[in-house]
Order: C-alpha cells, then sequence, then structure tokens
C-alpha cells in the first residue's frame, strides 16, 4: 500500500514527495496487494531514504505524511508526526482498538493539525455513486443493500503480520471494515448488528437500520488465490436495483432497460490524496471521513468479533 500511495503523490499536480521511511533495505522493488494497483517497481529518485522515522522528521521539512504502516504501528507513528507538526493521512483501519483510535483524535486536536483515515472506498467511482444515488433518492428509498469484499488469504504481506490479531485485527479490521465504513457513509449509525464468524478467515454482518431494510456485508479469505479478489454490492431501491460486479456496474430499473450509469474512471486512492491535500491546503472543507467516523468503522468492526 506504501507504493500505492507513493505513486498517486507523485502524481499529484503541487505535490513533491521529498523522503520515504522504511525498514527494508529493499524498498522500491516491486510491491503486492490483493487489488491489482499497478504493482511496479517505484521511482524513488530525488528522495532521502530513511529507516528511523525520528530522524525523518528531525531531518526534513514536512506538511504531511502518509501512513502505510501494519495496523499494530498506526497511533504511535501518527502521534509521533502529529506532535512534530505534521498532517496526517493513515492508511485503514484507524487504530487496533477505540482507544488508541482517541488518543490519535486528542493528539491531533492539540497538535492543530488534520488527522485523516484512507477508507478508499469512499472515493471509489462505483461507491461514490452509490452514495449520490442513496442521497439524492433518485430511485426511492433503498430497501435492501448487500456488499461482500471476497478473496484469498493474504500471502502477500512482509512478515506476515496480517494473520496475526494481535497486529491487525484480523479480517475484520483489516477487510471486513471497508464495507462497514461504507455502509456507516451511507445510512448513518446503525441501532445495532449481528455478526456470524465460520473461520478467521470468514464473517458476514446483518444491520439494524429499522424499516424491514436488510443491510449485510461479508468478507472472506476463504476463496482459492485463483479467484483474486473481488469487491461487489447490490443495492435495491423501490423503482431501480443496482449490481457493482467488481468491473461493470448496472441499474436494472422497474421499467425500462438495464443501462450502465457514467462513473469517474480509475480507483479510490487518487480521489483521497486529492482530497486529503485539498484540506491541509485549506481548498476544500467538504467531510467526506473524519476521523471520528473513522474509529466509529473500528468499533463496528471489532463488535463483529463478539
Amino acid at each position: 500500500m506504501g507504493g500505492v500511495h507513493l505513486r498517486n503523490w507523485q502524481a499529484l499536480d503541487g505535490a513533491q514527495v521529498v523522503a520515504v521511511c522504511d525498514k527494508s533495505p529493499e524498498v522500491g522493488k516491486a510491491t503486492q496487494g490483493n487489488i491489482d494497483a499497478g504493482q511496479e517497481v517505484l521511482d524513488l529518485e530525488g528522495m532521502t531514504l530513511y529507516s528511523d522515522v525520528a530522524e525523518m522528521l528531525a531531518g526534513e521539512k514536512l506538511d504531511a505524511v502518509s501512513i502505510t504502516l501494519p495496523t499494530h504501528l498506526h497511533k504511535a507513528i501518527s502521534i509521533q508526526c502529529l506532535e512534530a507538526g505534521v498532517h496526517v493521512l493513515c492508511e485503514k483501519p484507524m487504530a487496533l482498538n477505540t482507544a488508541d483510535c482517541d488518543a490519535m483524535i486528542a493528539s491531533a486536536s492539540k497538535a492543530g493539525r488534520y488527522l485523516m483515515v484512507a477508507h478508499c472506498i469512499r472515493f471509489w467511482p462505483e461507491y461514490v455513486w452509490a452514495k449520490q444515488a442513496v442521497q439524492s433518492g433518485e430511485y426511492g428509498k433503498v430497501l435492501s443493500a448487500d456488499f461482500s469484499r471476497l478473496t484469498y488469504a493474504p500471502a502477500w504481506d512482509g512478515d506476515s503480520w496480517l494473520s496475526d490479531p494481535a497486529k491487525s485485527g484480523g479480517i475484520a479490521l483489516d477487510l471486513h471494515i471497508h464495507d462497514l465504513d461504507f455502509i456507516q457513509y451511507l445510512f448513518g449509525a446503525p441501532a445495532g448488528s449481528r455478526s456470524v464468524r465460520s473461520t478467521f478467515k470468514h464473517v458476514q454482518t446483518w444491520l439494524d437500520y429499522g424499516d424491514d431494510r436488510v443491510i449485510s456485508a461479508t468478507a472472506s479469505w476463504l476463496m482459492p488465490e485463483s479467484f483474486g479478489f473481488q469487491m461487489a454490492f447490490k443495492i435495491v431501491f423501490e423503482t431501480a436495483a443496482s449490481v457493482y460486479d467488481g468491473t461493470t456496474l448496472t441499474v436494472y430499473p422497474s421499467e425500462g432497460s438495464p443501462y450502465e450509469p457514467e462513473v469517474g474512471d480509475g480507483m479510490g486512492y487518487a480521489g483521497e490524496i486529492e482530497y486529503f491535500a485539498a484540506l491541509i491546503s485549506g481548498t476544500n472543507t467538504e467531510a467526506v471521513i473524519t476521523p471520528e467516523q473513522a474509529r466509529e468503522s473500528v468499533r463496528m468492526a471489532l463488535e463483529t468479533n463478539r
């Protein structure tokens, strides 16, 4: 994910990446992940490389940092950077527990710096369309919605931290949280939820929003590696149904023929970084994602473990 952030910062007009901090001497080589986001060798020309965060903060005059470290390091490194007067874009999940989230929020407030959690799905073109469709009421009220995220067990992380719940929070915080966060973004906080886990690698959650609406989400690491990765959703409105299969978004109206609505290009990573850059430069004050919302998504994800 560090490579994804780096490439999108490099592509952003007006941004200059001056330093990279990584404990590994292999930094710059091809990166891996479950989404094909362009996993090529990184271009680090003109950047200073560090292996220690404190040395980087002391040696550079930074406006902002992207933190793309394992989850158990998010709290400490975010606070370290905030206390140094640097704005922070931290990868999701925000932290391993809500107490750590609270400490990060308090640190940002005290420092007077932005803390943003990179929930990229809020910026993903097809999901942006879904948000607008729900918010506008164009197709009437939502009757049901189902979100899913299916892939194989992660074997691409460097030291297997993802397979250690004490470091990653497991599938709930790493994978399931994407859809739980987006559901919160669409509908607000649910009245309650119920989850079923078949193994450490599969979880399904039903969320209570009243009005007989059925809202659910599924995350699985049980698929064979040959399956790859798929994120998808189905939202049924009063006058239409929308289906995203990970490749194509289709609207099935109650009257008329199915059609594919126009959505933006690319993935959500560029959008989230553009939004963060606009926040810290003062050119955008729209609240697409707040630290408090990211904290609530951590709480919702942790509830699935009970």
